[in-house]
């Protein structure tokens, strides 16, 4: 086709349609649109920079947003859900999911960007075989309770829990699970805050480790059960 019909013929298109066709395009093919519809809940935002291995099994809530560039990784063919992010939850550019036997967000969860979740990984029992065809293994379900805060750039891995109201420091690793209501931050990443519910306010841990322990108990012992604080949310 001739060079100057063919600027004519796009000049002659409306830009809103040139713009739709071209995010469109961006999509890979008719199941990657069609899977993120399947996926999105009510008023939920997924860029169309973010991507899935397969987005059925991928479920996000109500007023979900997905900044560009997060990948959900999932490690098998099967038709059930691995990687679940409940309502009014953010997740920052670039994070990239690896679901073993699931992933699990709470609700108002936000996750920074160029975070890490890695519930699965590959199998290094055999140096002699290219570990890029190892098997892949599962580290089991890994889940954030609601009104978590995972600094950026943060890694979690393997079957933790990360408790509500619980705020992860900018570059951590998280390697266990996190009780609720607590700041934690490190390499591995340690509890270092608590919120003293009755207080309201947060409290250092003592570096002690007796005093300490007693601390954590006596944390947990007086902060809420998560329906209840679930219920305490402000919107």
């Amino acid at each position: 086709m001739n060079e100057s019909l063919r600027h004519w013929l796009r000049a002659m298109v409306p830009f809103p349609l040139r713009r739709a066709i071209a995010r469109l395009r961006s999509l890979r093919g008719f199941a990657d649109l069609t899977g993120r519809w399947g996926a999105a809940g009510l008023h939920a935002s997924i860029s169309r920079h973010a991507s899935a291995r397969l987005w059925r099994q991928v479920k996000l809530g109500t007023g979900v947003i997905i900044d560009p560039g997060t990948h959900f990784h999932t490690n098998d063919n099967g038709d059930g859900t691995r990687i679940v992010i409940e309502d009014g939850s953010f997740v920052g550019r670039h994070c990239f999911f690896s679901a073993g036997e699931s992933i699990h967000i709470g609700r108002q969860c936000n996750i920074g960007a160029a975070c890490q979740l890695l519930a699965a990984g590959h199998a290094y029992d055999d140096p002699t075989r290219p570990y890029v065809a190892a098997p892949v293994l599962s580290y089991g379900r890994m889940r954030l309770g609601p009104n978590t805060w995972i600094g950026v750039g943060s890694t979690l891995l393997g079957g933790i829990e990360v408790g509500y109201g619980t705020v992860v420091a900018a570059g951590s690793v998280v390697r266990q699970s996190l009780p609720p209501l607590c700041l934690a931050g490190g390499q591995p990443a340690r509890v270092l805050k608590v919120f003293d519910w009755p207080t309201r306010c947060w409290t250092r841990l003592p570096d002690d480790t007796p005093a300490r322990d007693a601390a954590l108990a006596h944390h947990l012992a007086t902060i809420p059960q998560e329906a209840d604080y679930v219920l305490q949310l402000k919107s």
